[in-house]
């Protein structure tokens, strides 16, 4: 322990601007974005074998499919990360939650 109370590992980090690490309401809401970004991506994906070229990104070939991968990656990328997605993080987010709590009740012994 520092003088200041805190643990060495968070007085080194806070000494060098480091941000700290994220708790688990942090890490459950990334990983409720990335899930949703993922199932986004899929959907675009899967959208775009569906439609014919138009020729404006070229013909065919692999310059343009890399370039409709990198574009719905952005979109995605910025949908999730802005939080305009589809609300699917939200929901997962609540169930978690909430399986959680349900798992917290049957821990507790009875009286």
């Amino acid at each position: 322990m520092t003088p200041q109370g805190l643990p060495a590992v968070d007085a080194l980090a806070q000494a060098q601007g480091a941000k700290a690490l994220p708790g688990p309401a942090e890490k459950t809401d990334q990983a409720a974005r990335q899930f949703e970004g993922l199932l986004m991506g899929l959907l675009f994906q899967t959208m775009r074998r569906t439609v014919e070229p138009s020729g404006l990104l070229g013909d065919s070939g692999q310059s343009r499919s890399t370039y409709e991968y990198l574009m719905d990656q952005a979109v995605v990328e910025r949908a999730v990360s802005g939080g305009r997605g589809w609300g699917l993080a939200e929901r997962l987010k609540a169930s978690w939650s909430q399986s959680e709590k349900n798992d917290h009740k049957k821990e507790l012994p009875a009286d």
